[in-house]
Formats: C-alpha cells, structure tokens, sequence
C-alpha cells in the first residue's frame, strides 16, 4: 500500500464533503455560465471519491479551480478515512462515484472489472498520455486484456536516500552514484564511530511493508521491470534465485554489523515515522535513510520549517552487474472514470494535463507524474530533486505488495520479512510459505 500505510489516523469519523462550485452562494439567479463557467457543460455535477483528506482535500480542491472557472462544472470532492472499504461497498451498493482516486492500482482495477468503466483509450488520447509520462507509470493500471484504466495524478517517489545536512558534508562524505560506493560510504561511516543507516519497520497492524519495500527496489535493480513482473503475476515465484537475491541483498544491509541503528532488534521495533529522527540530532545519530518523499512529514517540526537547511536527498544507487538502467520504485494515486458524461470527461481530460496540480506543487507535498512539469514551481530543492529522481527514470514500477493479491502483498509478505529479520524462520521457510499463500 502506499497512502493508507503513511497518512497519519484521522479523527473524524465521518466522511467530509468539499464542494466545488463554479456559482456563487447568493440567490440573484445567476447560473454557472454566468459566474464564470460557459458551454455545454455549465451546472453539470461531477463527484470524485477519494482518499484526500484535510489540507490535501483543501489543495486538490485549488487544483481544480480553473476546470470549474472555464466550463461551470459543479464538481464535489467526497473524502473517507476508509477509502479502500467504502469504494467497494458503494459500487455493490450501486452509489458509484463518477470519478474515483486510488492509491492501489490493484483495487482500482478490480473495481474497473466489477463497473462499466472505460479504458482510458476510449476518451483520451492513450498515446500522448504515455508520452508525457514517466515511462512505466501507466502499466500499473493495465488489465489482463491489456486496457489502461486509469492514470496518475499524484506520484510518490520511493527510490530516495535521505543524508542530514550539513553533518553528511561536514564528515567528508560524498554521495555514492553505485552500489559499491555505497558500500564502501558505510565501511567509512562505520570507521569513523558512526552508524550509516536509520531504519525501523514497524507500523501498527501494517508491520513489515518498509521492509518489502527494500526488497522491492532490489528486485527492480538486480532483475529489471520484466522479471519484476513476472513476479508480481506469480510468473516467478517467491522461492527463486531472483527474488531470493534480493532478500540477501537486503540482508547485506541490515545484517551487517554496526551499518543500522540498533541492529536487527532496532529495525524491528522502531517504527518508520520515528526511524529518521536521528538523521537530525547534534551529532547525527545516522546518515542515511531510504524512504518515500512522504517521509518529510514526519520530520521533527524545524527539520519541516527549513528542509533545504537540514536534509538532502539523492536517487537511491544501482546495482553493478544488474539491470542496466535507471529504475525508480514508486507510488501514486491513480484516477479511474466510473460514470460516462462528458462533465466526467472534461474532468478527466484536465487531470490528464501535465500542468494539473501547479497551485499543490507550490503549497508542497505533492509531485507530477509528469516528465515535462515545471519543476520551478517547487518550493523546496528536495522537492524538485524528488521529481527529478521520477523523471529522469528509465523506467517506473509501482510497489509490488500493492499489485500482488491481498492475502499476499499486505499479509504473508509482510510477515514473512518480519520473522525473517526477526530469525523466528529462515529464509527458505519464508519464502516457500509466501508461495504457499498465493490464492488460487
């Protein structure tokens, strides 16, 4: 999973509604046309369901002002803390959003199969979009019969190596561009009395994913996107030289004496907000940390006020020997058109564009899936090095436990890691009962 991992507990128990009206509130008669919006489509309604909540719900709501000033379409945002559960049961309940954002392409194409959704193809045009996308992006939303579903609006960067600043430059240290400059930063760090990587996977009933997300991006540096694939699809099995690779590579890390903070028992028991705390203390605690760019809100709050001051981020290394390429791990939230009308279709068109989401870029805290964004309007240098790790991607790949089944991705893969690391099984027990789980 993506959002639902890292978005802190809400409190509100209920969903809110932001609606997005081009009229005005007053009762002088005037209609959408008149208050900003004209054509055809003026006082059509369009409702989009997602997971957006507070702040977030606030600025897509900005995105979507100058649709709503040029056409008139009335388009409500409905948010819910329970997204993944509720988009499923309104469908079987037949109250079907017209437009809907997931972070898990799986869900989005199982609800796709379960409606009469279109393929994106059918109202936008397939091949511009691929073009102005980071390569790979789309395939996430890709059926068995080989349809697009749905495109992103919103990317997470994965593949990202967190140092604190300035004690990473004040050591000496340099950013290693390969697996084994990195390798040999760690012995240097280790050297000199410090601990190179701050790292904890524990998160509530979600336990393990920061774990399955160090294997994932080994698989796509070792293997490359096919073989990543076919493992996603079970083409390949969890009990293979491939995907056992990329354990011991992840092993290399953790298992290696002094190179994280607290050993194996610490990455077990501190949990993935807290484990980049002490990146910032006086000296630091660690200086490396790999993480999604969704990490900086769980930076301590000076860190938050001044990113540029206290943190630096660069493309997490390939591996020599593997994959020839630039390959990013990745998340994102995807769009899906459920109802057919062309209000629906005007909204989709606009967040297809590569300049969607220009007023949330420049609020921070959120990145194009776009190569050819405007990486100006940034506010942070972190933010637009996290867009360019995405686009200068060879190619992008979506987090595997979010495109495997369920009682896979977010179960047995999950806890297989955690007794692995933990050494209540071994490696070859976890990996034969991960296979064991794969439904039939």
């Amino acid at each position: 999973m993506f959002n639902a991992r890292w978005r802190r507990p809400l409190a509100a128990l209920a969903a809110s509604v932001l609606v997005l009206a081009a009229c005005g509130g007053d009762d002088d008669g005037d209609d959408g046309a008149a208050a900003g919006g004209g054509g055809d489509l003026a006082g059509q309604e369009v409702e989009i369901f997602g997971a957006f909540s507070g702040d977030e719900a606030e600025r897509m709501r900005t995105t979507l002002e100058p649709l709503i000033e040029e056409t008139g379409i009335d388009v409500t945002y409905v948010d819910s803390p329970a997204f993944d559960t509720e988009i499923t049961t309104r469908v079987e309940g037949g109250n079907i959003p017209d437009i809907a954002f997931f972070p898990q392409p799986g869900l989005l194409l199982d609800i796709a199969d379960q409606t009469d959704a279109l393929p994106v193809a059918d109202y936008l045009d397939l091949d511009a979009l691929e073009t102005s996308l980071i390569p790979g992006f789309l395939d996430a939303a890709r059926n068995e019969s080989g349809d697009v579903m749905g495109f992103p609006v919103r990317m997470a960067v994965k593949s990202a190596m967190w140092r604190p600043l300035p004690a990473f430059d004040d050591a000496g240290y340099s950013i290693p561009s390969t697996d084994g400059e990195l390798a040999a930063l760690e012995d240097q760090i280790i050297a000199d009395g410090g601990t190179p990587w701050c790292l904890g996977i524990e998160s509530g009933g979600a336990t393990g994913w920061p774990a399955t997300d160090w294997i994932e991006e080994y698989m796509l540096r070792l293997h490359g996107p096919e073989v990543y694939d076919q493992w996603v699809t079970n083409e390949i099995p969890f009990d293979s030289p491939e995907v056992r690779a990329a354990f011991e590579k992840f092993e290399e890390l953790w298992g290696k004496e002094g190179n994280v903070v607290g050993g194996s028992a610490g990455v077990l028991g501190l949990n993935f907000g807290d484990s980049p705390a002490d990146l910032f203390t006086d000296p630091a605690g660690c200086y490396l940390h790999r993480q999604g760019n969704f990490i900086t809100g769980f930076f301590p709050e000076d860190a938050q006020a001044d990113l540029d001051a206290s943190i630096a981020v660069s493309y997490f290394p390939p591996v020599e020997g593997g994959y020839d390429g630039n390959p990013v791990l990745a998340g994102g939230d995807l769009a899906l058109l459920l109802n057919d009308t062309p209000a629906a279709r005007a909204v989709m068109e606009f967040l297809s564009t590569d300049t969607y989401g220009e007023s949330w870029a420049a609020e921070g805290g959120w990145l194009s899936p776009h190569v050819g964004f405007d990486d100006s309007i940034y506010p942070t240098q972190v933010e637009r090095d996290l867009f360019a790790i995405g686009a200068n991607a060879d190619v992008l790949r979506f987090d595997a436990s979010d495109l495997m089944p369920g009682p896979v991705g977010t179960g047995s893969f999950w806890t297989g890691t955690v007794d692995w690391i933990g050494g209540q099984r071994s490696l070859d027990e976890v990996l034969a009962s991960i296979d064991d789980s794969w439904p039939e």
